[in-house]
């Protein structure tokens, strides 16, 4: 059955609702990146502040000890003096624009606006979850946590967590760095989660790989992690004999829990040349993080805009959105340096 647009009924509206409806409910069925940060509204203008300040920590007591300078008979108790920090993260805007001529709206049924609102949809989806994916460029981009100068306590504390490193299947581990380099995928999220005990963080973090890369070996993050779970199985004739969470990595694309993380895969990440094991390599930039680390400022989601074109031949139909991803907080997250083959 056709419709027209601007009939007597408005089916003209009842297009553009179509569309817009479709385009939210695309939107509500991803399960990207997005979903793992935390989703805020802006502070002022269109940026979100994040506040840091160093750890105050507590001291054992002798109010008997005195300081070397005045005053006097207090105590050794150090006055502590957190250094105070603010990130910044900024909205931006985002547009995609199409047209198309009048008489699709005059013979086509609103499978059309299905699908328009579908694309419109995922793409903005795809959009956040790449400006996600960009933030971890801001996290250490080297191994070896970085600690606060002092502590009261004589105990480090965590002012930035180090990247771990993820050399290509079966490569030496010749200038690697203790704790942070690994040659198997399974290994390198076992560090991660050593990293983030290290770092006392809470909970366990989301570690996020490549699904698209090429390690000149087996080829994507994401195939190397399934083929380490399912023993090669994987490259079995008929694929049999999966393992439980090689299938659920395989129909997912990521994994509820190993070693206690949560595992994603995207096609997002952002390469960059780094210096690793010694050496200057081509990586994929992924990351690991936990709560409060990434913050997505959402200054305007998703707004469906249907006009006419001078001339009245064609209709412009324009998604826009206004947001930004970015790190508050570099003590709960690091980036992984996945080494390209």
């Amino acid at each position: 059955m056709a419709y027209v647009l601007g009939g007597d009924s408005g089916e003209g509206y009842g297009f553009t609702f179509a569309i817009a409806n479709f385009a939210l409910r695309a939107m509500h069925e991803s399960n990207g990146l997005v979903n793992m940060t935390n989703v805020v509204t802006p502070t002022q203008g269109n940026q979100f502040l994040v506040p840091n300040f160093a750890p105050i920590t507590y001291q054992d007591f002798n109010p008997a000890a005195s300081p070397a300078t005045a005053p006097w008979g207090t105590g050794n108790a150090t006055v502590q003096n957190p250094a105070m920090t603010q990130e910044t993260i900024t909205a931006s805007p985002a547009v995609a624009t199409t047209a198309f001529d009048i008489f699709y709206g005059w013979t086509t049924s609103f499978q059309l606006a299905a699908t328009l609102g579908a694309e419109l949809g995922d793409s903005f989806a795809e959009k956040v979850d790449q400006r996600v994916a960009a933030a971890f460029a801001e996290f250490k981009a080297t191994p070896g946590n970085t600690f606060y100068a002092t502590s009261a306590d004589g105990f480090n504390r965590i002012l930035q967590l180090g990247a771990v490193e993820l050399l290509p299947s079966g490569a030496a581990m010749t200038g690697a760095t203790a704790g942070f380099t690994a040659n198997l995928v399974t290994e390198a999220i076992r560090l991660i989660k050593q990293q983030f005990k290290i770092a006392r963080m809470p909970g366990s973090p989301v570690v996020v790989i490549d699904s698209n890369g090429n390690d000149g070996v087996i080829g994507s993050t994401l195939n190397r992690l399934l083929s380490e779970l399912t023993g090669g199985a994987v490259s079995q004739q008929g694929g049999a004999n999966l393992s439980a969470l090689g299938n659920e990595l395989l129909a997912s694309g990521k994994i509820d829990n190993i070693y206690g993380c949560m595992v994603m895969s995207t096609t997002f990440l952002a390469g960059a040349t780094r210096s690793v094991a010694g050496a200057s390599e081509s990586v994929l930039v992924g990351g690991y993080f936990g709560d409060s680390a990434l913050f997505t400022v959402m200054k305007q989601g998703l707004e469906i805009k249907l006009g006419t074109v001078p001339g009245g031949l064609q209709n412009w139909l324009t998604g826009v959105g206004y947001f930004g991803s970015g790190v508050g907080d570099l003590r709960r997250g690091g980036a992984i340096n996945i080494v390209q083959g």
